[in-house]
């Protein structure tokens, strides 16, 4: 399995083969055009591998994320999403996720249409609390890009897609709730970074229970902050 534990490794010629190895992290080739701070991560790691043109086989995508503790229903569901952006069968392209059918309102809007590192400060980081973004403060975050690009079906997808974002690469505290540091943000969303000293979670740890738990209460905490309660 690939080696998937957080590295500090510091910029790298990426145009050439990427090792088996995920120790050294690098800013890969064509890495603005993905929207996704997670599949931006797994890709700058060396661990999401996509052919010359950018595809990356169902299979391959399904192992990434056996591989960082998402369970086999949830995976099924991430993956025929993908499948879908694409008219090819049983692959995506890594590269041609904007505009796919994966793209929504709602977005935060730092890496689509382009990358953009001034919105990270407005999009996410001011909602934030004492240095750390719970589930709170990504449902301010979801609320504010909603209202500037509003649509129910792409505002619940980006709270799924945040809660996602927590369940794989939050840290825990004391009282065993999620979250991400400023810091943490920054490498995701800009760098495509895993959070330092991040290690995946056991196998089949993330499962329909943990994702639907995760999206449930940052719903509610997006509700509740709409209606001033």
């Amino acid at each position: 399995m690939t080696d998937l534990k957080a590295s500090e490794g510091t910029l790298a010629n990426c145009n050439s083969a990427v090792s088996e190895s995920a120790s050294v992290w690098c800013e890969r080739s064509d890495a603005d055009k993905i929207p996704c701070p997670a599949l931006l991560s797994f890709y700058n790691n060396g661990v999401l591998n996509p052919d010359a043109a950018g595809n990356v086989s169902i299979d391959h995508l399904d192992a990434v994320l056996a591989s960082v503790g998402v369970s086999a229903t949830v995976r099924k569901v991430l993956t025929k999403g993908a499948d879908k952006t694409d008219e090819i069968p049983d692959s995506f392209n890594l590269f041609a996720l904007r505009d796919s059918s994966l793209d929504h309102s709602g977005s935060t809007g730092i890496r689509d249409p382009d990358v953009n590192p001034e919105k990270l400060e407005q999009a996410l980081l001011r909602f934030s609390e004492d240095g750390r973004m719970y589930a709170e403060h990504f449902a301010a975050a979801a609320n504010q890009a909603c209202l500037h690009d509003p649509g129910f079906k792409g505002s619940a997808i980006q709270t799924v897609e945040f809660s996602a974002l927590l369940e794989v690469f939050g840290r825990l505290d004391e009282a065993e709730k999620r979250y991400l540091t400023l810091e943490d943000v920054r490498r995701l969303w800009l760098d495509g970074q895993y959070p330092e000293a991040w290690q995946p979670r056991p196998a089949d740890d993330i499962g329909v229970s943990d994702v639907l738990a995760s999206v449930a209460v940052l719903s509610v905490k997006r509700i509740v902050q709409t209606l001033g309660l």
